[in-house]
């Protein structure tokens, strides 16, 4: 379900503040062709953007991690409404070699215990490697996304084409600090709120990993 974000996320300055985050709530749907009709989003114009980029997902966390660009990021999931819209937040942007911090990060993200030493990360490829193909709850799942940017209701969004193994998709996004907006722009191309599936589960699904994550991880309310 944004994510990717949208809107981008910060990257970390060593010995520097942080930039400040805003924590954005979110509604996204996956599914194999456009549940609506496509005129009723409004596309920005410009050629969309593409991208290849692995997510690698935990069977024991609903947190989105994923590497685009050769820079690890990872959003985490703050709350979920009752009816099902998320608010996530970012909490990490690194390049590789990963410092000890965002390596930190990494692992509880996961929600898996971190080793006694934790090792250095040289590049995506040596943590696929040596960590996540390893791990019977981790895995590695590589997509290539096509992007428009869209508006609707006063909400931004996002319409992505997407290669995953298995086949193509197309997924709808919207996202804002306002959950007002996000849910008013949901009712603008006429779908249900509760039918919010965010990009980690999704892919869980699609790929056939066990979801192990329980409500109270999730901060449902």
């Amino acid at each position: 379900m944004p994510n990717e974000s949208i809107s981008p996320l910060p990257t970390s300055t060593p010995g520097g503040p942080g930039p400040t985050v805003v924590p954005r709530w979110e509604w996204r749907c996956i599914e194999r062709a456009l549940p609506f009709d496509r005129a009723r989003l409004s596309i920005t114009p410009g050629d969309a953007k593409a991208s290849g980029e692995t997510y690698l997902l935990s069977a024991l966390t609903p947190h989105n991690i994923k590497v685009r660009g050769a820079m690890l990021e990872i959003k985490r999931l703050q709350e979920r409404a009752a009816d099902g819209l998320e608010q996530w937040r970012p909490t990490a942007r690194s390049a590789f070699p990963l410092d000890a911090a965002t390596r930190v990060e990494l692992w509880d993200a996961w929600g898996i215990p971190a080793p006694t030493d934790v090792p250095v990360v040289a590049s995506l490829a040596d943590l696929v490697r040596d960590v996540v193909s390893p791990h019977s709850d981790l895995r590695s799942v590589d997509l290539v996304k096509r992007r428009h940017r869209v508006t609707l209701a006063g909400c931004s969004g996002e319409l992505v084409e997407l290669e995953i193994p298995g086949g193509h998709w197309v997924s709808v996004a919207f996202e804002d600090a306002d959950p007002a907006l996000v849910r008013g722009a949901v009712a603008a191309v006429a779908m249900d709120v509760r039918t919010n599936l965010n990009y980690p589960a999704a892919l869980k699904r699609i790929v056939g990993l066990p979801d192990r994550v329980v409500p109270e991880q999730e901060g449902v309310r």
